[in-house]
């Protein structure tokens, strides 16, 4: 399972698509959230990884490419 923390401009981008097609996840969005805060986007996804072509190891360091906080759970 992988907790992923958007802020800003990223929350507004298809990055789990994108990551998910350069990583070959395949992943079940099990819960999520959007707001903002002082006028920035903030959001949070919990997603279970269902197969990567990539070491779940590395998927943080794929994740923070993009702008996004990736936590292994």
């Amino acid at each position: 399972m992988l907790r992923l923390t958007f802020v800003g401009e990223p929350t507004l981008e298809p990055v789990l698509d994108k990551v998910g097609r350069e990583a070959g996840l395949r992943v079940n969005l099990l819960s999520g959230t959007l707001s903002e805060i002082k006028g920035t986007p903030f959001g949070q996804l919990l997603v279970a990884v269902m197969a990567s072509t990539v070491e779940v190891a590395r998927l943080p360091e794929i994740f923070a490419r993009e702008g996004v906080r990736c936590e292994v759970l």
